[in-house]
């Protein structure tokens, strides 16, 4: 399972390839966090309602409570890294699953969870 981060959806929605259109990913389930469809809907998603519809279809990604994230930024040793909030939610749901990923165009993001062995690598 895979959560997808907002920048990989932008990326993918400008048409700019990603490793969300390679076929190892598009046969792993992808799951959509609450954060990142408004993170979407707030940067203009396009006015397709086919878009709209197949966000919606996804299975929606663990939400952590704010305790949790911040034992997690503790933990994880995330501040001065250049991740944002959002960005520490994303990582607590990966790790929430079994087996989660995450997939992200976003370099910080990505440096992290690399180093917590959570980046989504096909």
């Amino acid at each position: 399972m895979i959560i997808i981060d907002t920048s990989t959806w932008i990326d993918h929605f400008r048409g700019i390839d990603t490793l969300l259109d390679s076929p190892p990913a598009q046969s792993v389930r992808r799951l959509l966090h609450p954060f990142v469809y408004g993170e979407l809907l707030l940067s203009g998603l396009p006015k397709s309602g086919a878009v709209r519809e197949h966000l919606a279809d996804l299975q929606k990604a663990p939400v952590a409570d704010s305790s949790e994230v911040a034992a997690f930024i503790e933990w994880a040793g995330l501040a001065g890294t250049g991740v944002g909030y959002v960005d520490a939610h994303l990582l607590v749901s990966a790790r929430m699953l079994d087996n989660g990923r995450l997939l992200t165009q976003d370099r910080s993001l990505m440096e992290q969870a690399l180093r917590l062995d959570i980046a989504y690598m096909p």
